[in-house]
């Protein structure tokens, strides 16, 4: 485990935390982190399962505490082969409400996949995701160059990868499996009713992870606008998020976080800084 400290915040990146930590530690992290992830996403169903395969059972996770040592997020990540391209699937990024504005968020997003591309023999590798969230489209698009893109044509080749990795979405890492199969539509990159299935009685339902919370952009109405254009929420809908892995663009939005956060020289920067 290697920890950092970001001003108020302790750092703690973790390969392999299933085979790394101990029982203990496992203890603290899937006790905290489950009234987390419930306050994250409002949503309390949320399961000692779902922390165990988001936070425990990964190759890379990042927990993120505050100065008292109290966990307030985390991320991970796991490498997927498809067709031949290695893609690093980014996993749930969870955190507190009330951290979230000041560069955390995208902290989380973006440490994950540099220590996990660090592991790769190439850089010649692709990041993927699927999300409901405005923030993470803008931040996965715009930021770090991932398709789909507000005025970037999806390039033929990530379109194939993309819907069989769909499918290795659904059968790997959802809970969620609609009667129909996976619904991807290619041309936009776009997986409906990928949070749904079918309830006891045996009746298709949609399912947005945010409830009526959804993390909206402040002060961007053009990815607010893209989002609701593309996506039903209510019906379960999310994009797939596809593209190259970029080091100096997931440098960069570190940096970026980095001046937000710790303004003076950062040891988490420059153990990336290559």
């Amino acid at each position: 485990m290697e920890t950092f400290i970001l001003g108020n915040y302790i750092l703690n990146l973790v390969d392999n935390p299933k085979n790394k930590l101990d029982s203990k530690e496992k203890d603290i992290v899937l006790e905290q982190a489950i009234p987390v992830a419930r306050k994250a996403f409002r949503n309390e169903f949320v399961t000692e399962s779902d922390i165990i395969t988001h936070a425990i059972d990964v190759s890379t996770a990042v927990y993120i505490k505050n100065i008292t040592g109290n966990l307030i997020g985390f991320s991970s990540c796991v490498p997927e082969n498809v067709l031949g391209k290695i893609i690093i699937h980014l996993k749930g990024t969870v955190l507190l409400p009330e951290y979230q504005g000041d560069g955390l968020y995208s902290l989380l997003i973006v440490l994950r996949v540099l220590a996990e591309a660090e592991k790769q023999s190439t850089d010649d590798i692709l990041i993927g995701t699927r999300t409901q969230s405005p923030v993470v489209y803008y931040t996965m698009s715009e930021k770090l160059g991932l398709y789909p893109g507000l005025s970037r044509s999806t390039p033929d080749e990530l379109k194939t990868i993309a819907t069989v990795y769909a499918q290795l979405i659904s059968d790997k890492h959802s809970d969620f499996h609609p009667s129909g199969g996976v619904d991807f539509v290619q041309s936009s990159l776009v997986i409906r009713r990928a949070y749904g299935g079918v309830n006891e009685n045996g009746k298709e339902f949609g399912y947005c992870m945010y409830g009526n919370n959804i993390p909206w952009l402040r002060n961007n109405e053009v990815v607010n606008d893209y989002v609701k254009s593309h996506l039903n929420l209510e019906n379960g809908d999310a994009f797939l998020l596809l593209g190259k892995f970029d080091y100096q663009k997931s440098f960069n939005l570190m940096a970026d976080c980095m001046q937000k956060l710790a303004p003076t020289k950062s040891d988490v920067l420059e153990r990336f800084r290559r």
